[in-house]
């Protein structure tokens, strides 16, 4: 789960629902729920039964609907989706460069493409990547995306730019963050990364050590 966003940044939320909408009240408690805990600043609802201007305004089909800063969902949500839109409400608020929040909403969206695209405009948005794959809370739907882009950028200069920062993560605590680490340093195809790896072999984790040496096979036979 993402950190809890800081007062000062906290988003709005707006919802659209009905009344006889059988989802709507579920969502709304969870809004509810991050009203309460502040991390969102405010919740606008609209009753389209009483408003129903408004489904052409927001260009809305279906109920419930909920826009959190930039981001729309529309249908069931749990607690947990919410959440992660307003992790990247959040980062919108607060930094100037919203790369990662962008690249988390699309990874986690399915368009691995986009990101792709903008990482081969702007190599220097890797570094993004990076700061995904170190934080815990970054969902599994985004973390699959990241290997998407591991595969796409494997063996390249660009990869092997990343050994250093691959090289920390196999130190986090998380053995999620070590193991997907220890994958993308076999992809380098680069001599570097084998020290690295034969470091991980003594992981506390059964399965961190099984991915290095699938790992360091890999990049042994890239280098025979």
């Amino acid at each position: 789960m993402k950190k809890k966003p800081e007062v000062d940044s906290a988003p709005s939320a707006l919802m659209l629902l009905s009344s006889h909408c059988a989802n709507c009240p579920g969502v709304l408690d969870s809004l509810s729920k991050l009203i309460k805990t502040g991390e969102i600043a405010s919740l606008k609802v609209i009753n389209l039964e009483m408003t129903p201007d408004a489904m052409q305004k927001y260009n809305v089909r279906s109920v419930p609907w909920v826009r959190i800063g930039n981001y729309e969902l529309t249908g069931v949500q749990s607690l947990e989706a919410l959440q992660q839109r307003v992790a990247w409400a959040q980062t919108d608020l607060r930094e100037n460069d919203n790369t990662e929040a962008d690249f988390d909403f699309l990874l986690s969206d399915g368009q691995v493409d986009k990101v792709i695209q903008a990482i081969n405009d702007n190599p220097e948005k890797i570094k993004s990547i990076i700061q995904l794959l170190g934080d815990p809370g970054t969902v599994l739907s985004t973390r699959i995306g990241i290997g998407v882009v591991f595969e796409e950028i494997a063996n390249t200069p660009l990869i092997k730019s990343l050994i250093p920062q691959l090289a920390k993560l196999t130190q986090n605590e998380d053995q999620r963050i070590r193991a997907d680490a220890y994958h993308y340093l076999g992809m380098t195809g680069d001599p570097k990364s084998i020290p690295i790896l034969n470091i991980g072999k003594n992981d506390e984790d059964e399965e961190v050590r099984e991915i290095v040496n699938d790992s360091l096979e890999e990049l042994l036979n890239a280098n025979a």
